[in-house]
């Protein structure tokens, strides 16, 4: 009886095994950043400051989360993020009050991404999730191939 479990285990030993592509990550994470509005004497909006970030929006941004608040939106410590469009897009939520989500393309990494801002309003400033779709979107393309080498190591396993 123990030399037959021996064999099975040696066999079970020689066999290929099914093992998951160390390249396979989570998504990333998204980033989420409060900025409020700074007005002008006559109650325009004119900036936004950075209330706090989370450390996928500073990644984003090419900064530490510590390194934000305080800072102005139009100060260019953000990168892409400082840009007088966005300034524009922040101050209609606050003013309509209307949630909005557009795209915007980051230079990550030496490569442009697709980022993903949804703004919404809270008080007199702004929530912003930052979504890296690009990312998002190569994380998806490496689970498919893991899963698809998992799947072919599977079926020699089986042959």
């Amino acid at each position: 009886m123990i030399v037959a479990e021996i064999e099975r285990a040696g066999a079970r030993a020689s066999q290929p095994q099914v093992r998951a592509i160390a390249t396979a990550s989570p998504p990333p994470e998204p980033g989420v950043m409060r900025l409020t509005a700074v007005r002008d004497r006559s109650g325009g909006i004119v900036d936004f400051v950075w209330v706090s970030c989370n450390a996928a929006a500073a990644r984003l941004m090419y900064c530490a989360a510590s390194d934000l608040p305080g800072r102005h939106l139009r100060d260019g410590v953000a990168g892409p993020l400082g840009h007088p469009v966005l300034v524009e897009r922040y101050r209609r939520v606050i003013e309509h009050g209307n949630p909005q989500s557009f795209a915007q393309v980051h230079l990550l990494d030496g490569t442009q991404d697709i980022v993903d801002h949804r703004v919404v309003r809270l008080g007199d400033g702004v929530i912003v999730t930052l979504t890296n779709v690009s990312a998002q979107r190569r994380a998806q393309e490496r689970r498919l191939h893991s899963q698809a080498a998992t799947r072919r190591v599977a079926g020699w396993a089986a042959a």
